[in-house]
């Protein structure tokens, strides 16, 4: 058998088997070593070589096999290395899916390496509790990997053993907001209502917003989709009821899920 550093074992054919046992032949003694390779064929040694050749050939045909095997093993395994079961998009849709609950993963950290932070925007409950353990543990957490929170569910392992889960729920805070538009004089749209602002800004919210996100202003009224009416926009957003007021991005912590209010006060056309 031979090996290609691109196709692996290569079992070798029935001439180069049997070449083997003609060189081995001629060689053992010298009063064969001027046998031409057509006088072997003919001769009783081939005839006892025949078999054994037969033999190597299967013994080759096992290897290359075994090989393949072992390459595929391998390479399986380094897929699961490099994609672990546990990350954040899988128990996150795995959340949803099955539980229909939003959640949030924290960002791993040279500080917190190690360590897993999840968050679950629900109302904690036992028997839910129970069912989220169960299947984290099933689907998507690989095991002893370590869970931090106040929310603690074990769960006994099917091959022994218990297995421990961590998460907490979500902390809600408000956020006020204020919208304050410039009507488009080229626009022949007709103009929202305040309501009309309040109902559609709500609408996007719950679409682009939930647990753990980043608080993104302008995703939540804008102008090609929600106000072709208004030829610039401007959302704020406050925390500390409206001392101060803020345009930019806000980078969310985990945990953190906000509740918004906008006032029909705090609409203002321009």
């Amino acid at each position: 058998m031979k090996w290609d550093s691109e196709l692996g074992a290569i079992p070798e054919d029935f001439d180069t088997h049997m070449g083997r046992y003609y060189s081995a032949f001629i060689n053992s003694s010298a009063e064969y070593n001027n046998i031409a390779y057509n006088t072997f064929l003919a001769s009783d040694e081939y005839k006892v070589y025949y078999p054994a050749v037969q033999v190597d050939m299967y013994a080759d045909n096992i290897m290359a096999e075994t090989f393949l095997q072992m390459s595929e093993f391998i390479q399986t395994t380094n897929l699961k290395i490099s994609n672990p079961t546990t990350t954040p998009n899988a128990l996150i849709a795995g959340l949803r899916e099955n539980f229909g609950l939003r959640s949030s993963v924290q960002e791993m950290t040279e500080e917190n390496a190690g360590k897993m932070h999840v968050a679950i925007d629900y109302t904690p409950d036992d028997d839910l509790n129970l069912q989220i353990a169960a299947y984290m543990e099933s689907t998507c957490v690989v095991a002893s990997t370590y869970m931090v929170g106040d929310i603690e569910q074990s769960i006994v392992l099917s091959e022994g053993g218990i297995e421990t889960y961590r998460w907490v729920a979500q902390t809600e805070q408000d956020m006020i907001f204020k919208i304050t538009m410039k009507v488009s004089r080229n626009s022949t749209a007709a103009t929202d209502t305040p309501e009309d602002v309040l109902s559609k800004f709500m609408a996007n919210w719950n679409e682009f917003y939930w647990i753990g996100m980043d608080v993104e202003p302008e995703k939540y009224f804008e102008i090609n989709r929600d106000a072709p009416y208004a030829s610039e926009i401007i959302t704020e957003y406050s925390l500390d009821d409206g001392t101060t007021w803020e345009t930019s991005p806000y980078e969310s912590p985990y945990n953190i899920k906000f509740i918004p209010t906008l006032d029909i006060a705090n609409i203002i056309f321009t």
